[in-house]
Protein backbone atom coordinates (compact mmCIF):
# COMPACT_ATOMS: atom_id res chain seq x y z
CA UNK A 1 0.00 0.00 0.00
CA UNK A 2 1.31 3.66 -0.52
CA UNK A 3 -0.58 4.81 2.89
CA UNK A 4 1.66 3.51 6.17
CA UNK A 5 0.63 3.49 9.48
CA UNK A 6 3.01 4.57 12.30
CA UNK A 7 1.94 2.69 15.07
CA UNK A 8 4.07 4.63 18.17
CA UNK A 9 1.82 7.63 16.85
CA UNK A 10 -1.66 6.09 16.81
CA UNK A 11 -4.02 6.89 19.58
CA UNK A 12 -7.14 5.10 18.66
CA UNK A 13 -8.72 8.23 17.42
CA UNK A 14 -10.93 6.35 14.46
CA UNK A 15 -10.54 9.76 12.30
CA UNK A 16 -9.22 7.96 9.79
CA UNK A 17 -11.88 4.84 10.03
CA UNK A 18 -14.61 7.49 9.93
CA UNK A 19 -13.36 9.72 7.06
CA UNK A 20 -11.62 6.43 4.64
CA UNK A 21 -14.42 7.35 1.70
CA UNK A 22 -14.05 3.16 0.89
CA UNK A 23 -13.84 1.92 4.82
CA UNK A 24 -9.93 0.70 4.02
CA UNK A 25 -8.81 1.26 7.38
CA UNK A 26 -9.65 -1.11 10.08
CA UNK A 27 -8.20 -1.46 14.19
CA UNK A 28 -5.66 -4.62 14.74
CA UNK A 29 -4.52 -5.05 18.00
CA UNK A 30 -5.78 -1.58 19.14
CA UNK A 31 -4.05 0.05 16.24
CA UNK A 32 -5.43 1.78 12.64
CA UNK A 33 -4.39 -0.47 9.50
CA UNK A 34 -4.73 0.44 6.16
CA UNK A 35 -6.30 -2.54 4.07
CA UNK A 36 -4.04 -2.33 0.92
CA UNK A 37 -6.36 -4.63 -0.84
CA UNK A 38 -9.51 -2.12 -0.27
CA UNK A 39 -7.14 1.55 -0.08
CA UNK A 40 -7.33 4.03 -3.10
CA UNK A 41 -4.32 5.67 -2.32
CA UNK A 42 -6.83 9.18 -2.26
CA UNK A 43 -4.36 10.37 0.96
CA UNK A 44 -7.36 11.45 3.01
CA UNK A 45 -6.52 9.73 6.06
CA UNK A 46 -2.97 11.46 6.10
CA UNK A 47 -4.70 15.12 6.17
CA UNK A 48 -7.07 13.94 8.89
CA UNK A 49 -4.85 12.37 11.03
CA UNK A 50 -3.98 15.12 14.14
CA UNK A 51 -1.50 12.72 15.53
CA UNK A 52 0.67 12.35 12.37
CA UNK A 53 0.44 8.60 12.46
CA UNK A 54 -1.05 8.23 8.94
CA UNK A 55 1.89 8.61 6.15
CA UNK A 56 3.14 7.97 2.74
CA UNK A 57 5.89 5.79 1.64
CA UNK A 58 9.01 8.08 0.76
CA UNK A 59 10.00 8.25 -2.72
CA UNK A 60 13.06 10.08 -1.61
CA UNK A 61 15.43 7.74 -0.88
CA UNK A 62 14.65 5.70 -4.21
CA UNK A 63 15.34 9.39 -5.81
CA UNK A 64 18.44 10.23 -4.55
CA UNK A 65 19.53 6.65 -5.89
CA UNK A 66 19.20 7.88 -9.24
CA UNK A 67 20.04 10.92 -9.05
CA UNK A 68 23.68 9.02 -7.96
CA UNK A 69 23.52 6.97 -10.39
CA UNK A 70 25.27 7.24 -14.02
CA UNK A 71 22.05 8.00 -16.00
CA UNK A 72 20.34 11.10 -16.79
CA UNK A 73 17.23 11.77 -14.75
CA UNK A 74 13.89 13.55 -15.75
CA UNK A 75 11.78 15.47 -13.14
CA UNK A 76 8.25 15.63 -14.59
CA UNK A 77 7.05 18.94 -12.95
CA UNK A 78 3.09 18.87 -12.00
CA UNK A 79 0.99 21.43 -13.73
CA UNK A 80 0.50 22.88 -10.13
CA UNK A 81 3.63 23.39 -9.01
CA UNK A 82 3.50 27.00 -8.91
CA UNK A 83 0.85 27.35 -6.55
CA UNK A 84 2.70 24.66 -4.42
CA UNK A 85 5.74 27.22 -4.64
CA UNK A 86 4.03 30.30 -4.63
CA UNK A 87 7.04 31.86 -2.75
CA UNK A 88 9.39 31.01 -5.46
CA UNK A 89 9.57 32.23 -8.81
CA UNK A 90 8.85 29.40 -10.97
CA UNK A 91 11.79 29.50 -12.93
CA UNK A 92 13.86 29.34 -9.68
CA UNK A 93 11.93 26.18 -9.04
CA UNK A 94 12.91 24.42 -12.60
CA UNK A 95 16.81 25.83 -11.35
CA UNK A 96 16.46 24.09 -8.17
CA UNK A 97 15.60 21.18 -9.41
CA UNK A 98 18.53 21.16 -11.96
CA UNK A 99 20.77 21.87 -9.06
CA UNK A 100 19.57 19.00 -7.24
CA UNK A 101 21.27 16.83 -10.14
CA UNK A 102 17.92 16.55 -12.37
CA UNK A 103 19.64 16.58 -15.89
CA UNK A 104 15.95 17.61 -17.44
CA UNK A 105 12.64 19.19 -16.02
CA UNK A 106 9.85 18.82 -18.09
CA UNK A 107 6.29 20.31 -17.12
CA UNK A 108 3.62 17.29 -17.14
CA UNK A 109 1.55 20.21 -18.32
CA UNK A 110 2.87 18.79 -22.14
CA UNK A 111 1.44 15.61 -21.20
CA UNK A 112 -1.77 17.30 -20.60
CA UNK A 113 -1.47 18.90 -24.04
CA UNK A 114 -1.38 15.27 -25.90
CA UNK A 115 -4.31 13.78 -23.21
CA UNK A 116 -7.06 16.32 -24.37
CA UNK A 117 -6.13 16.03 -27.62
CA UNK A 118 -6.72 12.00 -27.03
CA UNK A 119 -10.08 13.11 -25.35
CA UNK A 120 -10.79 15.53 -28.57
CA UNK A 121 -10.58 12.25 -30.65
CA UNK A 122 -12.34 9.86 -28.39
CA UNK A 123 -15.31 12.09 -28.13
CA UNK A 124 -15.26 13.21 -31.88
CA UNK A 125 -15.60 9.01 -32.48
CA UNK A 126 -18.50 8.50 -29.97
CA UNK A 127 -20.02 12.34 -29.15
CA UNK A 128 -23.23 10.12 -27.81
CA UNK A 129 -20.69 7.94 -25.12
CA UNK A 130 -20.20 8.25 -21.66
CA UNK A 131 -16.85 7.93 -20.55
CA UNK A 132 -14.46 8.12 -17.08
CA UNK A 133 -11.45 10.29 -17.56
CA UNK A 134 -8.71 8.08 -16.37
CA UNK A 135 -6.14 11.46 -15.10
CA UNK A 136 -6.48 10.95 -11.81
CA UNK A 137 -5.39 7.24 -10.80
CA UNK A 138 -7.19 7.56 -7.41
CA UNK A 139 -10.71 7.31 -9.03
CA UNK A 140 -9.37 4.64 -11.46
CA UNK A 141 -8.46 3.01 -8.47
CA UNK A 142 -11.93 3.14 -7.18
CA UNK A 143 -13.50 2.44 -10.26
CA UNK A 144 -11.61 -0.87 -10.40
CA UNK A 145 -11.86 -1.90 -6.76
CA UNK A 146 -15.60 -0.98 -5.76
CA UNK A 147 -17.48 -0.64 -9.61
CA UNK A 148 -16.05 -3.47 -11.88
CA UNK A 149 -19.18 -2.97 -13.94
CA UNK A 150 -18.07 0.34 -14.78
CA UNK A 151 -14.44 -0.02 -15.93
CA UNK A 152 -15.29 -0.46 -19.78
CA UNK A 153 -15.99 3.35 -19.27
CA UNK A 154 -12.82 4.14 -18.55
CA UNK A 155 -11.27 6.14 -21.34
CA UNK A 156 -8.53 4.18 -22.68
CA UNK A 157 -6.13 7.11 -22.28
CA UNK A 158 -3.34 7.23 -20.59
CA UNK A 159 -2.72 10.40 -17.57
CA UNK A 160 -0.63 13.35 -18.32
CA UNK A 161 2.04 11.96 -16.30
CA UNK A 162 2.34 8.57 -18.13
CA UNK A 163 1.92 10.31 -21.58
CA UNK A 164 4.84 13.05 -21.18
CA UNK A 165 6.97 10.24 -19.49
CA UNK A 166 6.64 8.32 -23.28
CA UNK A 167 7.84 11.00 -24.99
CA UNK A 168 10.21 12.29 -22.66
CA UNK A 169 11.53 8.39 -23.46
CA UNK A 170 11.25 8.89 -27.13
CA UNK A 171 13.05 12.02 -27.49
CA UNK A 172 15.90 11.98 -24.67
CA UNK A 173 16.23 7.92 -24.87
CA UNK A 174 15.22 4.81 -23.20
CA UNK A 175 18.15 5.02 -20.76
CA UNK A 176 16.72 8.51 -19.28
CA UNK A 177 15.00 7.98 -15.72
CA UNK A 178 11.82 9.94 -15.00
CA UNK A 179 10.39 11.10 -11.63
CA UNK A 180 7.32 12.36 -11.17
CA UNK A 181 6.83 15.42 -8.70
CA UNK A 182 3.28 16.60 -7.76
CA UNK A 183 0.71 16.55 -5.51
CA UNK A 184 -0.74 13.35 -5.33
CA UNK A 185 -0.07 9.86 -3.21
CA UNK A 186 -2.19 8.03 -6.10
CA UNK A 187 0.62 9.12 -8.60
CA UNK A 188 2.34 6.25 -6.69
CA UNK A 189 0.01 3.68 -7.16
CA UNK A 190 -0.29 4.47 -10.75
CA UNK A 191 3.63 4.57 -11.51
CA UNK A 192 3.65 1.08 -10.69
CA UNK A 193 0.57 -0.17 -12.37
CA UNK A 194 1.17 -3.30 -14.01
CA UNK A 195 -1.27 -2.71 -16.56
CA UNK A 196 0.46 0.63 -17.56
CA UNK A 197 3.71 1.48 -19.33
CA UNK A 198 6.79 1.24 -16.41
CA UNK A 199 8.04 4.59 -18.02
CA UNK A 200 7.85 6.20 -14.39
CA UNK A 201 10.91 5.45 -12.02
CA UNK A 202 9.81 7.14 -8.83
CA UNK A 203 6.91 9.50 -7.60
CA UNK A 204 7.28 12.33 -5.07
CA UNK A 205 4.84 14.42 -3.24
CA UNK A 206 5.69 18.66 -3.08
CA UNK A 207 6.19 18.07 0.30
CA UNK A 208 9.20 14.90 -0.42
CA UNK A 209 10.45 17.93 -3.06
CA UNK A 210 11.15 20.35 -0.14
CA UNK A 211 12.39 17.45 1.73
CA UNK A 212 15.01 16.42 -1.33
CA UNK A 213 15.84 20.14 -1.58
CA UNK A 214 16.45 21.08 2.02
CA UNK A 215 18.79 17.28 2.24
CA UNK A 216 21.12 18.59 -0.54
CA UNK A 217 21.23 22.21 0.86
CA UNK A 218 19.37 23.80 -1.87
CA UNK A 219 17.32 26.98 -1.74
CA UNK A 220 14.92 27.47 -4.06
CA UNK A 221 14.64 31.13 -3.69
CA UNK A 222 18.42 31.68 -4.68
CA UNK A 223 18.91 28.93 -7.20
CA UNK A 224 19.38 30.02 -10.89
CA UNK A 225 16.56 30.73 -12.98
CA UNK A 226 16.07 28.11 -15.50
CA UNK A 227 13.34 27.51 -18.71
CA UNK A 228 11.67 23.83 -18.35
CA UNK A 229 13.17 21.63 -21.06
CA UNK A 230 11.27 20.13 -24.45
CA UNK A 231 8.34 18.88 -24.95
CA UNK A 232 7.27 21.90 -23.88
CA UNK A 233 3.74 22.51 -22.48
CA UNK A 234 0.45 24.99 -23.96
CA UNK A 235 -3.23 25.15 -22.70
CA UNK A 236 -2.61 22.11 -20.55
CA UNK A 237 -1.13 23.94 -18.01
CA UNK A 238 -4.79 24.53 -16.75
CA UNK A 239 -5.26 21.03 -16.12
CA UNK A 240 -5.23 21.39 -12.05
CA UNK A 241 -8.16 23.98 -12.70
CA UNK A 242 -11.54 22.75 -12.01
CA UNK A 243 -13.10 21.82 -14.95
CA UNK A 244 -9.03 21.60 -16.45
CA UNK A 245 -9.58 19.02 -19.18
CA UNK A 246 -12.62 20.56 -20.51
CA UNK A 247 -10.70 24.10 -20.59
CA UNK A 248 -7.97 22.88 -21.86
CA UNK A 249 -9.98 21.07 -24.63
CA UNK A 250 -11.70 23.89 -25.77
CA UNK A 251 -15.17 22.14 -24.60
CA UNK A 252 -16.33 24.21 -21.92
CA UNK A 253 -19.24 26.36 -23.08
Amino acid sequence: AAIETIKQNCRRCYTCVRSCPVKAIRIVDGQASVVAERCIACGRCTTVCSQNAKTYVSGVEQTIELLSGDLPVAALLAPSYPAEFAEFEPERVVGALRAAGFRYVVEVARGADQVTAAYEELLGRDPEGSWIATACPAIVERIRKYHPDLVPRLAPIVSPMIAVALEVRRIHGEEVRCVFIGPCIAKKVEARDPLLPRVVDEALTFTEVRRLLAQRGIDAGRAERSAADPPLAGPGRAFPLVGGLLISAGLES
